[in-house]
């Protein structure tokens, strides 16, 4: 293909085939009673912020329920999402990373295992993330880092995630990310959004009061 001034222009690369492991299904016991995921951030539920943060970077999402799992799916009932229950959600957060990464067909070229309660993540954000795994080697797992702190979402190839469930090993245990650096890379964020969530009301204050609403 030629450019305008006739010259060969390098060839396109098609952009990456990505599903994400929204992980919603927690207890939220840190939050004094309420559901964290249902409180508005900027005039919508936080589930939902979130959900559409994924869908608009140009990601299949699979949301995975439990705790309340009936008001939080009335929350995403209009948007394009794959909805999977944990009925075992309340022994942790890996059982739900096990059921979300179970429903995902074969055919990505990424599987991004994200949190539903990073507000001030954004589509960018997102699309920085996947541009880096892109451009880097595929075959390792990415996890965003700010200023020395780790961050989520983490970036995994479906080559490893299929290896280490076919071995009966959960790879939602962050054990297994730490003991084996060699599966492993990092990604620099620019941003503290990687960083950011909210598990308590002063999260939740601190969160208003920085602006990222």
């Amino acid at each position: 293909m030629n450019d305008a001034n006739g010259e060969a222009s390098a060839p396109q690369s098609a952009p990456l085939k990505v599903a994400v492991v929204l992980l919603a299904a927690g207890l939220s016991s840190r939050m004094g009673g309420r559901n964290k995921l249902l409180i508005e951030i900027g005039g919508e539920p936080l589930v939902r912020r979130s959900a559409r943060t994924y869908l608009a970077a140009g990601a299949d999402v699979h949301v995975v329920l439990g705790h309340e799992a009936g008001a939080v799916r009335a929350e995403l009932a209009d948007l394009p999402l794959t909805f999977v229950e944990n009925p075992n959600f309340a022994v942790g957060q890996p059982t739900s990373v096990r059921a979300g990464l179970d429903s995902v067909p074969e055919g990505y070229d990424a599987l991004l295992v994200a949190l539903a309660d990073q507000a001030a993540l954004m589509p960018a954000d997102i699309a920085d993330l996947l541009s880096a795994f892109a451009e880097g080697d595929r075959g390792r797992i990415l996890i965003p880092y700010f200023q020395g702190e780790r961050g989520n979402p983490v970036v995994f190839p479906p080559a490893i995630v299929a290896e280490i469930q076919a071995g009966g090993r959960n790879i939602g245990c962050r054990q297994f990310i730490d003991s084996n650096p060699q599966l492993t890379r990092r990604y620099e964020a620019l941003t503290d959004h990687f960083t950011l969530d909210i598990d308590t009301p002063d999260d939740l204050l601190a969160f208003a009061e920085s602006g990222k609403a």
